[in-house]
């Protein structure tokens, strides 16, 4: 009987779905050309539904319902807001450098300019929070001969390196 009453669970437990909230940041110190090199990779019907909520308005991705100038601008504030690294001088500016889609996910590119060199890196990386409390960012520094990986989550948003 225990065993019939398993089978018949079993269904039940298989379209039970789950879905995850993980995103991955490369981040890519170059001291010598003084900038900090941003790839973040994001499931575009997540991101597509935290830039609505951002911009109080619906935006679709891939295909596009805003015209591109209008999504740079949005994913330019989006990142402003949603990545940052503390302690910077004034003279640092981030700059949006692009996107493209790939399969499902959206990769943007983006960089912190005039980077000053660094004693401590410190950073937060907040992106989709605000849609998925259990989304998760893994962000993985690279600096010249060493690599070493974050996970930020809603509770630990804030990641540090001493050089």
């Amino acid at each position: 009987m225990r065993k019939f009453f398993v089978l018949l669970l079993l269904p039940l437990l298989a379209t039970t779905s789950h879905k995850y909230y993980v995103s991955t940041t490369e981040m890519y110190y170059k001291p010598e050309q003084q900038q900090l090199q941003l790839v973040v990779r994001v499931f575009t019907d997540d991101f597509s539904t935290a830039l609505s909520k951002f911009a109080n308005a619906e935006v679709r991705l891939d295909p596009d319902n805003q015209p591109e100038e209008v999504l740079d601008s949005l994913f330019g504030a989006y990142f402003k807001s949603h990545f940052l690294v503390y302690g910077l001088p004034e003279t640092t500016s981030l700059s949006f450098v692009g996107r493209e889609y790939k399969q499902d996910q959206t990769h943007l590119y983006a960089s912190f300019d005039r980077l000053p060199k660094q004693e401590v890196l410190e950073w937060s990386n907040t992106f989709l929070f605000g849609v998925f409390p259990d989304q998760k960012n893994i962000v993985t520094l690279s600096i010249p001969n060493y690599k070493k990986s974050f996970l930020h989550t809603k509770d630990q948003n804030i990641a540090q390196y001493r050089f």
